[in-house]
């Protein structure tokens, strides 16, 4: 795929242009704070050191800042691709690699082990599938960060001179530093999958776990697929809630010091849940008859969806979780019968009711409208 400078050749230049407008303002919001800090500290040369090294200070910062930020960008892609390993796209070689790997460990002799590993390798080659289509989605979702990474980036250097400049003001101080903490935030996004990869290799090694298939029976057999279902369907969307979210959740950390490990299980926690429904939907779609291929085809279908909610509601600041919005619903239930007995108990005027006038099935109801058609003069009750 092209890179964001391919596709959008002027736009760098652009932002250079407006990042050259904008320095004098940030030379004059620079000398404004350096008069003030000056005439704070009465004057003394103690102030007017400190306000001179810190006004060189930024504007060594305001001059090198496209650099600096460029550096660390590029600094932390690499270290996360090429010394973590951690890529979402590469899912797939992942899973197969540790397959492999737990395959090597174990020998088949006798020709039932053989033609047991036959069906298994079937059903590996259909979850190998299912993991290739996700890495293939996670990848485009990546490509995509990058763009949206690089436009925040050249923006946030454009605009970067006014924001220096507050930094040189104490009124505007916080704005200042806020802002460069936001754009060190989204310089350093690919380390969100670097912690997401953590997850990730945790989830592969629970599905090439072979310890159902030790005894070579239907039984291990069901086991094992089972074990898989839930699994792929885990890490389904635990690859897209983390391929979009997990640099959000470090952009966040950086600008507002909040725990990433936190936000990643709470949406580990909901990956689980929705993904377990997801498990059991595949499992019964295989024991009524829909066989393997269409056991993986129920765990699939609904998986991409359920990603996008959980990432959307993780967009929006919201910790969605089903189990969470089932126990708020009974809460607010609960919440509101409570009032509605306490209102009850003030109200004087309130007659209580005997179990014997209730009327739970409407009966009397039914029989008080049908006098009152035969006889319109008759009382309702």
């Amino acid at each position: 795929m092209n890179n964001f400078d391919s596709l959008f050749p002027n736009f760098t230049a652009r932002c250079a242009d407006l990042k050259s407008l904008l320095m004098p303002v940030a030379y004059l919001l620079l000398v404004t704070g350096m008069v003030s800090s000056t005439i704070a500290g009465h004057r003394s040369t103690r102030a007017v050191l400190q306000s001179l090294v810190r006004t060189i200070v930024l504007i060594i910062v305001l001059t090198q800042l496209v650099n600096w930020g460029n550096q660390i960008a590029v600094i932390t892609d690499t270290t996360v691709r090429d010394v973590l390993h951690a890529d979402p796209s590469t899912v797939y070689q992942q899973y197969n690699q540790a397959l492999q790997a737990q395959k090597s460990t174990t020998s088949q002799t006798s020709w039932w082990e053989k033609l047991f590993n036959v069906g298994t390798s079937i059903f590996e080659a259909l979850i190998s599938g299912l993991l290739w289509i996700f890495g293939l989605l996670a990848s485009i979702i990546v490509f995509y960060a990058y763009l949206i990474q690089k436009f925040i980036l050249y923006v946030g250097y454009a605009l970067s001179p006014i924001f220096i400049g507050f930094l040189a003001i104490r009124a505007l101080n916080q704005i200042g530093t806020n802002y460069l903490l936001a754009l060190a935030g989204v310089m350093i996004w690919p380390l969100g999958w670097a912690v997401a990869s953590l997850v990730t290799g945790g989830l592969i090694t629970f599905m090439t776990d072979q310890s159902f298939l030790w005894n070579q029976s239907l039984g291990g057999a069901a086991g094992y697929a089972f074990q898989n279902f839930i699994g792929v369907a885990v890490l389904g969307v635990w690859l897209i809630f983390s391929t979009i979210a997990a640099p959000l959740i470090i952009q966040h950390a950086i600008t507002h010091g909040a725990q990433a490990g936190a936000a990643l299980i709470s949406g580990v926690t909901s990956a689980t849940s929705t993904a377990a429904a997801g498990g059991f939907i595949a499992a019964g779609t295989f024991g009524a008859g829909g066989g393997v291929a269409g056991a993986a085809m129920a765990t699939a279908g609904g998986l991409t969806a359920a990603g996008a909610t959980l990432v959307g509601s993780s967009l929006s600041g919201s910790t969605y979780s089903p189990t969470g919005s089932m126990i708020t619903a009974l809460g607010q239930m609960r919440g509101t019968s409570a009032s509605a007995r306490k209102g009850e108990g003030d109200d004087t005027t309130t007659k209580a009711q005997t179990p014997s006038t209730i009327d739970a099935s409407g009966d009397n109801a039914v029989q008080a409208l049908l006098r009152k058609t035969k006889n319109p003069h008759s009382p309702s009750t």
